[in-house]
Parts: structure tokens; C-alpha cells; sequence
């Protein structure tokens, strides 16, 4: 059974895949600070799917907790990274935290991949990359225009890292 790693898993959007990754006989290890989150949504999956994952209440924003996560679950086959902070109006107000939150993870989590060889990772985006669209709906095709917000900000500059890990001799995840 592969061990997946949902980050921010006890987040709105993370606890629905986690579910549907139980439900798909996916083992599930949690990574959540609760700062967006509770302990009662772990509840809810047990429910849905008569499974517990694991869960660690890890701050990824503390390098060694991160290393040290690793070091106990070298097992892990994915990742799928939700754990950012996202609301735009307090990244205007809070721009550093949003810097250091959404950056310093994706970075860890990356460091990770590399020195464990885990080969498939997923990251969560926003259409806030876009900046503001020439026409609605946007879609992939879509220009990228300078973002309107930091937390926006932080989604394009995630992007420019996992575009430039992903050219990098040193980097060993196949980005096709």
C-alpha cells in the first residue's frame, strides 16, 4: 500500500482528498498545525471512511520538524501539499508571514523529496497566478500577470521554484 502525505490535511480542501485517498486504499499520513483547521475534522474522515490516518501536528515552517518527520516516515510514495496560509486581504496586511508560511514549506517539502526520493508531489495553486485576467473564466492558457496580492505573490514565486527544481541537475522528481 503506498503512504501518501497530505499537508494541511485536516484543511477543508485537504480533508476531502484525504478521504478520497482512504477510500482509494491509499495509506494517509496528515501534516497540519491547526492554525486554519481542527481536530474535530479528523473525526469527520474516521467517520466517512471507517479509517484512521496518521496524523502529526508539525509546524512546516520549523526545518527540523520537517527532517525529523522524514527521518520516521521514509516510506512515503507522494506528497500532496495544501498547507498554506490563503486569505488575501490579511497577506496585505501580514505580507512576511505569507513570505515565510507559503515559501519556507514548499522549499522543506521539495529538500525532502530530493533526499528521500519521493517522486510524486502535488502542489495546490490558486488562479490568483493569473493576476487580473483579460477574460472569465480563466484557464491554464491564460497569461500569468503580476500578482494583486502577496498571497498571490507567494503562488507564482511556488511556481517559479518547482519550475526551476524541476530543471536542476540536482533535482531527482521527474517534472513531465
Amino acid at each position: 500500500m503506498q503512504k501518501v502525505l497530505v499537508t494541511g490535511g485536516l484543511g477543508y480542501i485537504g480533508s476531502h482528498t484525504v478521504v478520497e485517498l482512504q477510500n482509494a486504499g491509499f495509506e494517509v499520513v496528515i501534516i497540519d498545525n491547526l492554525s486554519n483547521s481542527s481536530m474535530e475534522v479528523l473525526d469527520g474522515i474516521i467517520e466517512i471512511t471507517g479509517k484512521t490516518p496518521l496524523f502529526e501536528k508539525i509546524d512546516l515552517r520549523q526545518k527540523s520538524e520537517v527532517i525529523q518527520f522524514f527521518e520516521k516516515h521514509q516510506d512515503i510514495s507522494g506528497i500532496i501539499h495544501f498547507a498554506a496560509s490563503k486569505a488575501v486581504g490579511e497577506s496585505v496586511e501580514n505580507p512576511l508571514l505569507y513570505y515565510e508560511n507559503n515559501l519556507s514549506t514548499l522549499i522543506y517539502l521539495l529538500q525532502a523529496c530530493n533526499n528521500y526520493t519521493i517522486e510524486n508531489f502535488i502542489f495546490s495553486s490558486s488562479c490568483t497566478v493569473y493576476g487580473e485576467p483579460d477574460k472569465l473564466p480563466i484557464d491554464e492558457s491564460a497569461p500569468i500577470k503580476k500578482a494583486t496580492s502577496p498571497y498571490g505573490n507567494t503562488k507564482q514565486i511556488s511556481e517559479e521554484i518547482l519550475n526551476d527544481s524541476c530543471k536542476s541537475i540536482q533535482f531527482k522528481i521527474d517534472c513531465t
